[in-house]
């Protein structure tokens, strides 16, 4: 009887080892998918805003006046001459970029579409021909000037029982028809 709970006691401390040792692997694998899953989603809402502010301005015709509508540090809206006739009237070529609480929004032809979820910070800093920033104070003065826009975004994620991940992603876009 006595060995049998040598042998139960000896089990007990080994599937307790077992346990501890899965429970901290699978809080490793938990916490390593919510970072690729956060890095990921941050860079892929970057390059969306990307490959639309590279199009801003967009004017072919010369007579749309196509360009920068508003520029603050959390937000951005912009025309372009999309389907070449020179008007601006096209429901897809008036575009904004805003950060609404926690989420980056954008409005286009589609209405308002959250484009990220649990966004902590985006920063939009706005740059003239020569690559300097242009002052906030000055930007509502100084849109015809701006020729680059460098993105800054920030998400947190939970990542269940281990602290939440954040992830920043940064970039700078050059506005090809402004």
């Amino acid at each position: 009887m006595v060995e049998m709970l040598l042998v139960l006691a000896a089990l007990s401390i080994l599937f307790g080892a077992i346990y501890t040792g899965f429970e901290r692997l699978n809080r490793s694998y938990t916490a390593e998918n919510v970072k690729a899953a956060t890095q990921q989603s941050a860079r892929i809402g970057v390059e969306m805003m990307v490959q639309d502010i590279r199009l801003a301005g967009l004017d072919p015709l010369g007579s749309a006046g196509a360009g920068i509508v508003e520029a603050t540090p959390t937000r951005l809206r912009f025309t372009a001459d999309m389907n070449n006739d020179g008007l601006l009237d096209g429901p897809f070529e008036n575009v904004t970029y805003a950060l609404n609480g926690t989420r980056l929004e954008q409005t286009s032809h589609l209405g308002t579409e959250v484009l990220l979820e649990d966004v902590s910070q985006m920063q939009f800093a706005y740059l003239d021909a020569t690559g300097a920033a242009i002052p906030e104070a000055e930007l509502a003065a100084r849109r015809a000037d701006i020729r680059a826009v460098e993105i800054t975004l920030t998400v947190n994620r939970p990542a269940g029982r281990n602290p939440a991940v954040s992830r920043t992603y940064a970039t700078r876009v050059r506005c090809r028809n402004l």
